[in-house]
């Protein structure tokens, strides 16, 4: 929020490429505007259409409207730093974090820890861990044994809802 321009566009397409779709640094990168469409009727889900997944990408809700005002803006071009000159760079994230670091002691951002929240916050709501697999294009749900420990515990109220399921 403390950006302005070009930069804040950039902040906020790495943060929502990164947080909001679990995307891997060259797929942030290589992510254009014209990847992210509605999926259906104009409420439909946001979806990243850019990427090689099983299931569609749909954009977690929280950052739908951010990046699709984004990719409005983008049109063809990319959403981070759309003035460069190649499709990927090994320091085109880590460089940029380096030069816009956040105030107050805040950690800088990076694309394996966005992407680490992406999926920690799937898993917290009890969603099937093979799909979530699949979205974040992993090999197989035994590949986020490491996200586990981050999962917060569900509530009582929560779990029995997920136990009991719904009626036939």
């Amino acid at each position: 929020m403390h950006l302005r321009g070009q930069q804040r566009s950039d902040a906020l397409a790495l943060l929502g490429l990164g947080a909001g779709c679990g995307l891997q640094p060259k797929e942030i990168a290589s992510s254009l505007g014209c990847d992210l469409r509605r999926r259906g009727e104009q409420d439909g889900p946001l979806v990243h259409t850019g990427v090689i997944r099983e299931h569609p990408l749909a954009v977690h809700a929280g950052w739908e409207e951010t990046l699709e005002e984004l990719a409005c803006q983008a049109g063809s071009g990319y959403l981070f730093r759309p003035r460069r000159t190649v499709e990927y760079a090994k320091n085109l994230i880590g460089s940029w974090s380096l030069l816009h670091r956040p105030p107050d002691g805040l950690p800088k951002v990076s694309a394996g820890r966005l992407r680490a929240t992406w999926i920690v916050r799937l898993m917290a709501t009890g969603l099937g861990h093979d799909l979530i697999a699949k979205a974040a294009g992993l090999a197989s749900a035994a590949s986020l044994a490491r996200y586990q420990h981050h999962v917060p515990p569900l509530d009582d109220d929560t779990a029995a809802r997920l136990l009991r399921g719904s009626r036939p």
